[in-house]
């Protein structure tokens, strides 16, 4: 197990039932999935980028976000309806997955994108290793589902690959569409002039994923919480026991 997949399941653990925790559960399948697929050669034109610098500063804006938002301090406004709705809300654990991915794609990717760089020291695009990463949330993505389901929420199930392919083509063209969202947005903040223009895009970029947010919150089942805990409190194998 990898540092980042090691201290991701280590917050999973510590969050039990927290509606926080199914991002974090799925995290940890990405990260497994994105080890496996950095040992298979020629995957990545820069492996120690992407599973590497990309990989360790996405998951620190995670970390950091979650970090300040426990200790009560502000955090970026998508951040801030996810954290809100799983605190005190009716929605499912799907939503809470997608409202923390949504935060996370569209509203950290491009700072980290930004500060890393596009380009390769070479002048070469890192787009290709950027886009090849979308594999690995797709292969990760029918595990991951289970996963959510099984300790979390039932009602998630519903979205298993193997039996319901829409969802999983859906959930895919989501991730594209913020993805490819987020890296014209790094190219937009690197491209910028000046620092007025650099705010014009920061604005955008907080605005879009706040609008995001808003959207995937907006639907609940008045009761519903009652129904999710119920599972999770009562399955066998209680988070914290381990996959």
């Amino acid at each position: 197990m990898g540092e980042a997949e090691h201290t991701l399941a280590g917050l999973r653990d510590e969050l039990g039932c927290d509606h926080r925790a199914p991002f974090a559960a799925v995290y940890v399948a990405l990260e497994r999935e994105l080890a496996a697929e950095v040992l298979r050669p020629g995957a990545f034109a820069e492996p120690s980028w992407t599973a590497g610098d990309l990989n360790t500063g996405f998951v620190d804006r995670y970390l950091a976000a979650l970090r300040a938002d426990r200790a009560g301090r502000p955090v970026p406004r998508a951040w801030a309806i996810a954290f809100e709705a799983a605190r005190s809300g009716d929605a499912n654990a799907g939503q809470d997955v997608l409202l923390g991915a949504n935060a996370h794609i569209q509203r950290d990717m491009p700072y980290v994108l930004a500060r890393l760089g596009t380009t390769r020291p070479d002048g070469t695009s890192r787009k290709p290793d950027y886009d090849r990463v979308q594999t690995v949330l797709e292969r990760a993505y029918g595990p991951a589902v289970r996963e959510v389901a099984r300790r979390y929420d039932p009602v998630v199930g519903l979205a298993d690959d193997r039996w319901n392919p829409i969802a999983g083509l859906t959930a895919t063209q989501l991730f594209r569409l913020w993805r490819e969202q987020a890296w014209s947005h790094a190219r937009a903040l690197t491209d910028a002039p000046d620092d007025t223009a650099r705010r014009r895009v920061a604005r955008d970029i907080e605005a879009g994923a706040a609008h995001w947010a808003a959207l995937l919150s907006a639907v609940r089942v008045p009761g519903y919480r009652l129904v999710r805990d119920t599972h999770c409190t009562d399955r066998p194998g209680r988070p914290g026991d381990g996959p």
